[in-house]
């Protein structure tokens, strides 16, 4: 079996090495650039298990278990580090919208901790509280290293033996007695069984090519980074007043973002001043120690967000045989890769379809059986 893989994010090198670890065939993996040109390279580097919706919490759960077991097989270091999110919440309903989605936490093993203004002030005295209400501590979330965990993942599924084709894009899949039968690229023609579209923001252009549509668009997300500090904070700060969320790498430079309206559609790649100066504010009204901070650098990516904010998986029963997606992540690609990797393999391999793997597949949009994922950040 030739199975190629369009797009060389960390969804498509999750999918090339978990098929390549089963041996699955002659897998290729087809990038228009280079490696991580995309949206991997340009995440936040966060992830966590605290989402509103059951189905989306149970998947990033195991996802991270998925990822640390790998961990220990890559050549690359992923610096996993749970330190924590912590949300700050500002009025009644968004306290008690956190206490009754942490019974479904609960249930599931990843409770976390509620804390009262002196308590904020107490663990983290940077924090101004002023007009605080509350504080939800969630110690199971954390911070990776992104470009690690894919040069990790590329590094295994190359010496299993996948076939990489950076620079390369495909323009097109061909499609006979409704099977997929080539790509199209701009060295010509490839021949293949299967095709498993992880393009990101890209992934429409194709899908659309060949009359499929599915509710996604692509959000342009912008993210500043300062010059190092002496480290001080150590779990992801997300201000649910102001839409902020703020962070310190391991390195020590203040990360963060802030929602931020941008028009959707593959917009152009770049950062605006009003953006920083929206986050600036945000940020030193809540930690004002961070008053004279340096912005070093920005950049943009794009979050794929589907019609319910949750990812999107496998394929449509009318769909050309041996097409598969994995995209419309809406934010949460890296957290949610290493599952999306193992579980799509079984299904490309065996025809089934697994638990965890159900709730997201493409025809949930037409059944009206949405996973409304409200909890996305930045």
């Amino acid at each position: 079996m030739k199975i190629a893989i369009v797009g060389g994010g960390v969804s498509g090198l999750s999918i090339a090495y978990n098929l390549a670890v089963r041996s699955a065939g002659e897998i290729h993996l087809f990038e228009k650039n280079w490696i991580m040109y995309g949206s991997s390279t340009r995440s936040g580097a966060r992830f966590r298990v605290h989402f509103w919706t059951e189905e989306n919490s149970r998947f990033a759960i195991e996802s991270i278990k998925r990822l640390e077991k790998l961990a220990g097989k890559m050549e690359w270091n992923p610096i996993i580090y749970r330190g924590g999110y912590l949300w700050l919440l500002f009025n009644e309903h968004q306290i008690e919208r956190f206490k009754e989605t942490n019974k479904m936490w609960s249930k599931l093993g990843v409770q976390g901790i509620f804390l009262e203004p002196e308590d904020i002030r107490e663990r983290y005295p940077y924090i101004n509280v002023d007009d605080v209400l509350g504080g939800f501590y969630g110690p199971q979330d954390g911070s990776l290293h992104h470009d690690y965990v894919c040069f990790g993942y590329y590094s295994l599924a190359k010496k299993l033996g996948v076939i990489f084709h950076e620079f390369t894009p495909v323009n097109e899949i061909i499609v006979s007695d409704n099977k997929v039968k080539q790509l199209k690229t701009m060295s010509g023609l490839v021949d293949v069984d299967v095709v498993v579209l992880a393009a990101g923001a890209w992934t429409n252009e194709l899908l659309e090519k060949i009359g499929i549509h599915l509710p996604t668009e692509p959000l342009r997300k912008e993210v500043c980074l300062t010059e190092p500090y002496h480290y001080f904070i150590d779990p992801l700060i997300i201000d649910m007043g102001s839409g902020a969320y703020v962070g310190q790498t391991l390195k020590g430079e203040i990360l963060g973002s802030i929602d931020y309206p941008t028009p959707p559609g593959l917009i152009k790649l770049e950062t605006k001043l009003e953006f920083v100066i929206k986050w600036a504010r945000a940020i030193t009204k809540r930690i004002p120690i961070l008053k004279n901070a340096r912005v070093m650098r920005t950049w943009a990516g794009y979050y794929m967000m589907s019609a319910d904010n949750s990812h999107i998986m496998g394929r449509g029963p009318e769909w050309p045989e041996g097409l598969y997606v994995a995209y419309g992540y809406s934010g949460h690609g890296f957290m949610m890769a290493p599952l999306v990797g193992e579980l799509l393999a079984e299904n490309i391999l065996t025809g089934k379809i697994p638990e965890l793997m159900k709730p997201f597949l493409p025809t949930r949009f037409r059944e009206n059986k949405l996973i409304q994922e409200k909890l996305v950040i930045g």
